[in-house]
């Protein structure tokens, strides 16, 4: 790899998190040189994020933007990377480290059809797992490597170039469902996206910056858009059914039913503008998913896991 062109880059998002953000800076410090480059995109933040950002001693480019624009700040990370690798952090997430660079960069270079790899998300005060959006059993699968339609947007690596060919992150989507909707355009273009059990980053779960009824409006909007611009009508008519009624019961148990009828409310009347960006996935594409949905843990242990935890962690 050439001096002057790093092999990766770790871009780090950010909002409103200065002593998260100066925490992580510190832990990253160690890693940036000529084959590694850190870029912090500040999502407006209106703390002290840009002190932490300027003293920190760590080379970094950092992108500042004029207004909160969700997931389209994590594109300027990724299309302002160099590397032929992205690691994707955001602020409160911690545990990249020299060893997991290496585990990552040999994973990419021994697959040339690796376009994602998503990490084993741990919660720092139990050691338990958290962030689990995979559609099989956590219990099962936790320390394994499986291919996956999912993202886990704020602890993943990317090949550069498979991003440039699909595209990136649906910027209309603001917050939620920007990783399947990525991942199924990755996997309709012949490449793969994986889980891997052997990387893991711990999510500290800091509140700050996120209000608390913004997971049940926009995952519940997104459905809509991802489905209209990506599935087949029958395969796009069940994953609404089951989607919305998941996040309709969530919202019920935790008093947000109003931002749930809003979210449905917007995600229908949105459907005319996204229809544009319609790309229905090709038929062997749909069949590997169907494979991964095959892994689906019952409705019985959905239950247990999730309908007695407060909060909705899709």
């Amino acid at each position: 790899m050439a001096a002057d062109k790093p092999t990766v880059s770790i871009a780090v998002l950010t909002f409103n998190r200065a002593r998260r953000l100066r925490e992580l800076l510190a832990a990253l410090a160690p890693l940036v040189g000529p084959d590694v480059e850190l870029i912090v995109v500040d999502n407006h933040s209106e703390d002290e994020t840009q002190d932490v950002i300027r003293d920190c001693g760590v080379a970094l480019t950092c992108i500042r933007t004029d207004s909160n624009i969700g997931v389209t700040a994590r594109n300027l990370g990724l299309r302002r990377a160099a590397g032929e690798i992205i690691v994707c952090l955001d602020d409160d997430v911690f545990g990249i480290d020299g060893a997991a660079l290496e585990t990552i960069v040999r994973a990419f270079r021994a697959d040339a059809r690796l376009a994602a790899v998503n990490f084993k998300v741990l919660d720092p005060w139990t050691g338990g797992l958290c962030n689990w959006v995979h559609h099989c059993e956590e219990e099962r699968f936790a320390d394994a490597t499986f291919d996956t339609y999912e993202i886990t947007e704020g602890a993943v690596a990317f090949r550069r170039a498979a991003l440039a060919e699909a595209g990136w992150y649906p910027e209309t989507f603001f917050l939620s469902h920007e990783g399947p909707d990525l991942a199924f355009r990755l996997l309709d273009r012949g490449y793969k996206v994986v889980y891997r059990g052997d990387i893991a980053v711990q999510h500290w779960h800091d509140s700050s910056g996120r209000k608390s009824w913004m997971t049940y409006y926009y995952d519940t909007r997104n459905q809509y858009w991802l489905a209209a611009r990506n599935l087949p009508a029958g395969y796009a008519l069940r994953y609404l059914v089951r989607g919305q009624l998941s996040t309709c019961v969530y919202a019920l148990r935790d008093g947000h039913l109003l931002h749930w009828l809003r979210a449905v409310r917007d995600g229908v009347a949105g459907l005319g503008d996204v229809w544009g960006d319609r790309r229905t996935v090709r038929a062997t594409t749909l069949a590997a998913i169907r494979q991964m949905d095959a892994r689906r843990p019952s409705l019985a242990y959905m239950a247990r896991k999730r309908l007695f935890r407060r909060d909705m962690r899709l």
